[in-house]
Formats: structure tokens, sequence, C-alpha cells
């Protein structure tokens, strides 16, 4: 065919074919990769550490595979009236301190998450600067942690805490006082106070963990405000 005949055609509507395209590789789903990756990381997260994807309230009472004391049902403190007898040791000096012990003093006990808590000791040592009022009203300081006791001693060395510390490493007193549930580990208190009277009953308990409060640490001046409303006169 001549060039004149082609340009003819050309214009009289025969469709002239021009060189083959290869067709364009098609853009990598990699926004679709990004997500079902995460998907499955979670997905297997979810079996390898379990605690993180729970809700909801604690497991129920029982042991962990290192015989600690768990979750008890509900973790709210004990009943206002009642009287919970314990035999624990002072790990500052060794003597012993139980429900028979503190009779006749009222004694303010303070059920913390022990050393992963920095907020917690420092709780105690502010405390431990209103010891003159908490005396006037004739109240005494015991703090309660689940730690051991070589723990505890060094926790005290580094924050000079001198008023009576209780290392509850088997969870036993704190599981009897109902401190376990709540806090933010299953195994471990929140942050809380329970004032006990002369005669060892229960007569206020406020776990500052809970809602409304969510705090794990208290200002002096407000807990002594909150004592207030505990009776005075037992």
């Amino acid at each position: 065919m001549s060039k004149p005949e082609h340009v003819a055609r050309s214009r009289a509507g025969t469709p002239v074919k021009g060189p083959k395209r290869r067709d364009e590789p098609k853009p990598f789903p990699w926004k679709a990769t990004v997500i079902a990756a995460v998907v499955l990381g979670l997905l297997g997260a979810s079996f390898v550490v379990p605690r993180f994807f729970e809700s909801g309230p604690a497991v129920s009472a029982g042991q962990d595979a290192q015989g600690h004391q768990m979750a008890t049902p509900d973790g709210d403190g004990p009943d206002i009236g009642s009287r919970i007898s314990f035999v624990e040791r002072d790990v500052t000096d060794g003597r012993e301190i139980s429900s028979e012990s503190l009779r006749g003093k009222k004694t303010l006990l303070f059920f913390s998450e022990g050393v992963m808590c920095q907020a917690c000791f420092v709780q105690i040592r502010d405390i431990e600067q209103i010891g003159t009022q908490l005396r006037k009203r004739g109240i005494g300081l015991v703090s309660i942690t689940p730690d051991s006791e070589e723990v505890l001693r060094q926790a005290i060395d580094q924050y000079g805490i001198s008023t009576p510390m209780i290392a509850d490493d088997d969870r036993d007193m704190s599981a009897a006082f109902d401190t376990l549930g709540r806090g933010m580990h299953s195994d471990t208190p929140g942050h809380a106070f329970v004032l006990v009277d002369r005669t060892g009953k229960v007569v206020w308990q406020r776990d500052y963990w809970l809602d409304p409060y969510r705090t794990m640490y208290v200002e002096p001046a407000e807990l002594l405000a909150d004592l207030a409303a505990a009776p005075q006169d037992s």
C-alpha cells in the first residue's frame, strides 16, 4: 500500500493500529498487607500474653502457680464491723504484728502494690510526715506490700521508711482483708486503707484505686480529712 492510500483510509474512518502497548503492572496492595500483618500479630499476642486482652473483673479466688493468693470475688475491701485475724512480722525490726498485738490501739493498715509502684512508697514516706497528727488521733500506721522481705528491706532503706512494714509475699493478709482483684494486677492490692479500732473491728476502709478516685497517691491532708469520717470514739 502506498503512503497516500494509507492516509486516505485513515481519513475515511478505517482504524489505524499503533504499536501494541504493554500492560502496566498493578500497584502492590501494601495497605491491605500491613493491616493483615497487624491483625495476625494481635491474634498471636492474644495467645502469648492473654492477660492484656482480658476484660472485666479479675479471676476468682485461689492461688497462682507460685502459691500466691489470687483475686477475691470482689476485692472491694473488708466489711465495716468485721474482725479479721492475722499474724505477720514487722520487717523493720522483726517483731510480731498480729490482730492481737494491735488490740487496744487504732491502726491504719495500708495495702499497696509494693516495689512495682514507686508512688506507693512515696505515699508511705509522706504519711509518716503527718505521723504526729495521726498519733493525736490515737492512730498508728502499718503498711503491707506483696514483696519478699529481702526486696522490702531494700525499699525501706531507699525511701528511709521507719513505720512498721509487713512483707505479705504469700498474699494471705491482703486476701483476708479482701484487697486483691481490683488493682492493676490480680495478685496485688490496689491502694487500699483500712482503719481498725481498739477492739480489732474495721471501722473505715477505702481503696483509692477504685472509682471515683483512681489514684495511686493520696495527699496526706486529704487522707486525714477522709479519716475524720470514721468513728472517733472507738
